[in-house]
């Protein structure tokens, strides 16, 4: 994890160094530093786009299997059990990672909890001059400095507000629709309800810096899930 936390500070100043000695001025509204941010979340979410593809693949897998799987369905309707087994089995004579989803996440939570690091001791992993770093512009339109918590919590309610959508657009991709029973259906709903509030409390906490990295993370995020569900429900139409 220290290597990791290293290598972020590193390239967050790597971005930072090449704005500031590309443009002649920084912006009034918002700082080098907050660009800095946002330049690397997208860099970061960009080098996992492989990773979303194996995940897409996967799930136009699912598609395919979505009409074997609505006769397992019927079949076993009254039997939660055998139901069960027969889905473990049909996945996987077909090959299907019901786990290749969870990747994305890890790698995110990795580098949320390094990140955590990073901005909490930035003289430390990336900006070694502490007296430079003190000088520098932090703010990012309304807020004055993204080193402190946003006092106003403005950015923490869009950080929940995304991480909702985040879930619900997750929720409508119909590969998971088939894949969900009831008590799955109910575990969905209360994490897109749960996980918000999570995010909205830690956001009062948390320097807004890292609230700004997790909600430009999940707005790249709800793009790409939107393209997925779309390609996912396309497959599907051709299939049936």
């Amino acid at each position: 994890m220290e290597y990791i936390r290293r290598l972020l500070g590193m390239f967050l100043k790597l971005i930072y160094d090449v704005l500031a000695s590309t443009f002649p001025s920084e912006p009034e509204s918002i700082s080098f530093f907050a660009l800095s941010i946002i330049i690397a979340t997208i860099i970061l979410k960009a080098v996992m786009v492989p990773v979303t593809i194996s995940q897409l693949r996967n799930q136009k897998k699912m598609a395919e299997l979505q009409p074997e799987l609505e006769k397992l369905q019927k079949k076993y309707k009254y039997d939660e059990k055998t139901l069960m087994v027969k889905q473990q089995q049909l996945y996987k004579d077909a090959n299907y990672n019901m786990l290749s989803g969870c990747l994305p996440m890890i790698v995110q939570l990795v580098i949320l909890m390094a990140f955590y690091r990073v901005f909490w001791e930035p003289a430390k992993y990336a900006f070694t001059d502490a007296k430079a770093f003190a000088e520098m512009s932090k703010n990012f339109f309304f807020i004055q400095n993204l080193e402190e918590i946003d006092s106003s919590m403005i950015l923490g309610v869009i950080a929940a507000l995304t991480t909702f959508l985040t879930s619900f657009v997750s929720n409508l991709n119909p590969a998971n629709k088939a894949m969900q029973n009831q008590q799955s259906q109910s575990m969905m709903t209360s994490m897109m309800v749960v996980m918000p509030i999570m995010i909205f409390i830690m956001a009062r906490k948390m320097q807004a810096a890292l609230v700004l990295y997790w909600t430009i993370s999940n707005l790249f995020a709800i793009v790409q899930q939107l393209i997925s569900n779309f390609i996912v429900a396309k497959n599907m139409g051709e299939v049936k």
